[in-house]
């Protein structure tokens, strides 16, 4: 394997060594000389590693000497680069670009991992046969099973405004009607015995006549990792691969901890000035602040007050954009709390920001009275959930829009959120929706994403280098037109596929298709910088600047570069020391936050995880895991400079926290707090 920067012979030898294969032609010519090179070559790596080892171990001792005594364990491999899952042929991704960034590769069913593998599923006993009652297509809706002793009704829901309140009509029996969400419901003897949900897309009059552009459809499930999107939905990507030459993105960050916030810098846009300043980013707006490698800090662009407390309707967002273009839009979020709204109680958008959207069939679910139709949308007995409804929602959209240019973000909240192996039961629906519209989506750009790796694993798992992966490498993948993939755009997009990409870089590429490309055809991969924004269309080619954690807009927790590190934990007084600090600045921070009353008072139970991510020279950068007895777990990185004062960056709690936090809601909502009601 090449994996370090040695000339040429010695890439060779190196690569010849690990495939097994036939000696080359190139090897004949030097087989004289072989075994030498390769002893000669075993002196140099030992000497080098024993060199790099002295000269760390020696700063490392120094730095801790100079404010207490620290003892590091002496053992070689900890100050080297772990090569795991050695049975591959390639251990880091990138290794065609001088950017500084690789990212470990390991098997998906790594050793490891297995202890994480617990099935969840909804649906296990369900009935996939058990057909509904009724039926709504068409304008009229109709039961579809008699049974003597048995009535159905329905009533209509409608929601004018976003933020208003819904208007119900009357029960009322079977024949036509016009609503697009409609709740039908069965009695036997007084008694609810079926519930249901129905929806129908009416059909919209476009702002512009647009024809001759593609399809462009985001299919986002919450909290997927890129492994684990590989193992859930295996069938899935096999099927886009093959049939859209779908690119898979492995090195695909996050630019925020949670949901909403990685939302904002994908939706929102420049909004006022253009300039863009060395130290602050305008455009593809960011609304958590942070340090990045190298200790430049990431400045927000909004505040919380800016992006939460007012309606954002007046700014400049992607379903705009689409709507602007000629696109028929539809926004499809299967939880009631919505992305925008959610964490915390945002105000997110007042009107409709898309044409269509699901909000209706979820605010239903939520406050219907009757809990026969909560019941049906559990999986338990019909195996339909909220996301297969939303599935549904999805097909109908693309159907009555078939001679229409349509942009869909499809967002699955629940399936993977809490489970390492929830989104197993999306591959099959996920599949077949595919296939039964394969020309369709084989026409279009097709993205398969996640907001963020997975965040409700636990402290042990996260505390290993895969789970670490898991937590910070949302997955990505992504397709282009079957028109556009012999003009360049594709190879360009596969060619990018290989360096460390965000949030900004999609952001960049959807702009980047519905204003940019239209006009030569989608068939330019010249470099475009677009006034304001963070990102670079991936369709194009990128600026030849290191891709890495100290170029782009990555707060450095959330950075998934390889680096060396030593573990640290087994020090007890540096131990204690970090975690007792950091104990106090998650106590000041929610005296900052006014919510101190609210919440209980943390008490230190143990560090789970410490180690030395990076030393320059009286500076030390530290990676900490920290469980209280409340129970609350903490990760962050924590920087002790010369002084011995303490830098902490951007604080994730990483347990499962809940609604543990909700009681900070109307002051100022903070995962940091664990609430005492």
């Amino acid at each position: 394997m090449a994996l370090h920067d040695e000339k040429e012979s010695t890439r060779l030898l190196l690569d010849y060594e690990d495939s097994g294969g036939r000696e080359p032609s190139v090897f004949k010519y030097l087989n004289s000389r072989r075994h030498a090179n390769i002893k000669s070559l075993s002196y140099l790596i030992f000497a080098f590693s024993a060199a790099s080892f002295m000269v760390l171990y020696m700063a490392i001792n120094w730095r801790s000497t100079k404010h207490e005594t620290v003892s590091v364990p002496p053992v070689l491999n900890q100050i080297l680069p772990i090569f795991t899952n050695e049975s591959s042929s390639n251990n880091y991704t990138n290794q065609i670009f001088n950017d500084g960034c690789s990212v470990p590769i390991f098997d998906l069913y790594d050793e490891s991992e297995k202890p994480f593998f617990i099935p969840h599923d909804d649906t296990i006993g369900c009935d996939p046969n058990l057909k509904p009652l009724t039926e709504y297509s068409n304008g009229s809706w109709r039961v579809t099973q008699e049974k003597e002793g048995r009535s159905c009704k329905a009533r209509c829901y409608e929601l004018p405004v976003l933020t208003g309140p819904f208007l119900i009509s009357d029960w009322f029996p079977p024949g036509p009607t016009d609503c697009e969400f409609l709740e039908a419901v069965c009695w036997e003897n007084d008694r609810e015995v079926y519930g249901y949900i129905h929806t129908q897309i009416l059909e919209k009059p476009p702002k512009v006549i647009k024809k001759g552009v593609p399809d462009v459809f985001v299919i986002l499930v919450d909290s997927l990792s890129s492994r684990m999107m590989k193992r859930s939905l295996a069938k899935t990507v096999k099927f886009m691969t093959e049939q859209f030459q779908a690119v898979d993105f492995p090195s695909y960050s996050q630019v925020a901890s949670r949901s909403q916030v990685n939302a904002v810098p994908l939706w929102f846009g420049r909004f006022g000035a253009s300039v863009l300043y060395w130290n602050r980013f305008i455009s593809g707006k960011q609304v958590e602040a942070g340090t990045m490698q190298g200790g430049r800090e990431i400045e927000v662009d909004w505040s919380e007050d800016e992006y939460c407390h007012h309606y954002m309707d007046d700014k400049p967002n992607m379903f705009k954009d689409f709507t602007d273009a000629g696109y028929m839009t539809n926004y499809i979020d299967d939880w009631f709390y919505q992305t925008l709204w959610a964490n915390p109680d945002c105000k997110g958008f007042q009107n409709y920001h898309s044409a269509h959207t699901f909000f209706p069939f979820v605010k239903i679910f939520e406050k219907t009275d009757l809990y026969i139709t909560k019941e049906h949308l559990r999986g338990r007995i019909s195996c339909r959930e909220s996301y297969s409804a939303a599935l549904e929602f999805f097909e109908q959209f693309t159907e009555i829009y078939k001679d229409r240019p349509k942009f869909v973000w499809y967002w699955s909240v629940h399936l993977a959120h809490n489970f390492l192996m929830g989104a197993d039961r999306l591959d099959k629906p996920l599949l077949e929706f595919l296939q039964a519209n394969s020309e369709m989506f084989d026409n279009a750009f097709v993205v398969l994403m996640a907001d963020h790796g997975w965040r409700s694993g636990t402290t042990e798992f996260y505390a290993t280098e895969i789970g670490n992966l898991e937590h910070h490498n949302p997955a990505f993948m992504m397709s282009v037109p079957k028109k556009y993939r012999d003009n360049g755009i594709l190879e360009v997009l596969t060619k990018n596929s290989e360096r460390l990409q965000t949030h900004y870089d999609l952001r960049a590429t959807l702009l980047d298709i519905v204003k940019y490309q239209p006009s030569s055809q989608f068939s330019n991969t010249t470099l475009l910088k677009i006034p304001g924004e963070k990102g670079h269309s991936l369709l194009r080619e990128q600026p030849l600047t290191p891709r890495n954690c100290e170029t782009l807009p990555i707060i450095q927790e959330y950075c998934m570069c390889k680096s060396k590190s030593i573990d640290m934990k087994y020090d007890t007084k540096l131990s204690n020391r970090l975690a007792t600090a950091l104990i106090t600045y998650v106590h000041d921070t929610l005296d900052e936050f006014n919510v101190t009353s609210q919440c209980h008072k943390y008490e230190f139970d143990k560090v789970t995880a410490l180690s030395i991510i990076s030393l320059n020279g009286a500076k030390a950068t530290y990676k900490i895991v920290v469980k209280t007895k409340q129970p609350a777990i903490f990760e962050t990185l924590v920087t002790d400079n010369e002084t011995g004062k303490l830098e902490f960056g951007t604080i994730e709690r990483v347990d499962r926290y809940g609604t543990t936090t909700y009681c900070t809601k109307k002051t100022h909502y903070t995962p940091l707090c664990y609430c005492k009601e």
